[in-house]
């Protein structure tokens, strides 16, 4: 999850010294693993650690799942009863862990991929008396599939020109998702990066594409992708639109 908290925080701090008013920062320290949950059928539950690291004091934690859709790149979290997460809410003491259970209660059999959103909430204690704080709500929103074994992956790329550079496609026509990293493209002599780490996911049947900042490959070049999908690596050259 992307946030702005740094540049609040700098700005806040600056504000607090012109002014001449105590000023402190309530730091997270919530802690989750793992960070994408598959499970494979007929597994129907799966555990998610939460862990209070450097905490100076107990968190409250609050705990859901929602269905998790994907329309040429537009996601969308649903209510959804069909896989829920045990305990919806807990506490968690300085250094402690504690054990979340994710649990699909659809008893029919699966016979496709399912995908999942999970959303822990760290719900921040009130400023202490006397200061000025600010309290940060820090969300995780942690992917989670239910999926039978066997399913392929099948992907298609493409590119066009937009404004400011090459947008990246990935077309996913196979059977489960992907998960796409450390994504670049070369051309005309150049190399241009998007993210080393996670650009984003795919779903079955869905596509996404990402914003590759060039100033010197256009329409009508010739360039070579290359990134990691589902922790592989994968190689490209396509024509940009």
């Amino acid at each position: 999850m992307k946030t702005k908290g740094g540049t609040l925080v700098r700005s806040l701090a600056l504000t607090s010294i012109l002014l001449g008013v105590p000023f402190s920062v309530s730091a997270a320290t919530l802690q989750v693993s793992p960070i994408n949950i598959e499970v494979i059928g007929p597994a129907t539950t799966a555990t998610e650690t939460l862990s209070n690291i450097d905490g100076k004091g107990v968190l409250n934690c609050q705990v859901r799942v929602y269905k998790w859709t994907q329309v040429n790149g537009v996601e969308k979290l649903e209510p959804t009863k069909d896989v829920v997460a045990s305990p919806p809410a807990l506490t968690i003491k300085e250094g402690a862990n504690a054990t979340v259970r994710i649990v699909r209660l659809n008893k029919s059999p699966i016979v496709a991929e399912e995908t999942y959103r999970l959303l822990v909430d760290e719900i921040p204690s009130a400023p202490t008396k006397g200061t000025e704080a600010v309290a940060f709500a820090v969300r995780h929103n942690i992917p989670v599939f239910f999926a039978p074994a066997g399913l392929n992956t099948k992907i298609d790329w493409s590119a066009q020109a937009v404004k400011g550079g090459i947008r990246v496609i990935a077309t996913n026509s196979g059977q489960r998702h992907i998960r796409v990293a450390s994504l670049q493209m070369t051309g005309n002599g150049e190399t241009d990066v998007y993210n080393n780490g996670l650009a984003g996911y795919a779903l079955s049947g869905s596509s996404n594409g990402w914003l590759v900042k060039s100033k010197t490959i256009k329409s009508g070049s010739t360039i070579k992708i290359t990134a990691k999908v589902n922790d592989a690596p994968i190689t490209a050259t396509v024509q940009v639109q």
